[in-house]
């Protein structure tokens, strides 16, 4: 099995002479990744003594939401993650995005972002978790590129994770062009010409 992110930070925080409760890890492919989303990340985590794992999302654009390199999330009524696709994420038996029914219209697509908070010791289990059939069965391409989506070995192994919805107005760096987005979101933020 390739080396995973979670793998390799659990590699790296092992190495540390400190002990920690609880670890953050910002993927790399977030680069504008607000201060607000990584301190409601952690508190989600302390605040709920029965997940093992918190993460943040934010409401995605219609239009966004059949790409497959956005990888969407749905949500319990308690904000606990119940599942996560690069798929169209909820779907229906039609296949269309569209606004949820009535009284729920305003509930919006989720957009997960690059942005893990984890309790240390359940860091530690999650390294030996072997592989999971839906984590293969989502994204079989993608774990040959170490891009599976992680979270779903925590879910298929009974553990709870928080989500935490965020106002984050930029997405990550998921394909070439994202870049040139990003580089004008910094200019604008750092009053760049």
């Amino acid at each position: 099995m390739p080396c995973m992110r979670t793998e390799r930070c659990e590699e790296a925080v092992s190495k540390l002479k400190r002990q920690y409760d609880i670890v953050v890890n910002i993927q790399g492919d977030e680069p504008l990744i607000e201060p607000e989303c990584i301190d409601a990340v952690v508190r989600a985590l302390q605040d709920s003594p029965d997940a093992v794992y918190s993460t943040a999302c934010t409401p995605l654009a219609h239009k966004e939401v059949p790409l497959r390199q956005r990888v969407k999330c749905i949500t319990d009524q308690h904000g606990y993650a119940i599942y996560f696709s690069r798929g169209v994420l909820p779907s229906n038996k039609d296949g269309e995005v569209r606004s949820y029914p009535t009284p729920f219209q305003e509930k919006p697509y989720l957009l997960h972002l690059g942005l893990q908070c984890y309790d240390r010791q359940f860091l530690r289990q999650y390294c030996r978790m072997p592989p999971t059939p839906l984590q293969m069965m989502e994204d079989l391409e993608q774990l040959k590129m170490m891009e599976d989506l992680e979270q779903l070995k925590v879910l298929e192994n009974g553990h709870r994770m928080k989500v935490v919805v965020v106002d984050h107005s930029a997405h990550g760096v998921d394909l070439p062009e994202d870049v040139a987005s990003i580089e004008q979101l910094l200019k604008q933020r750092l009053g760049v010409e």
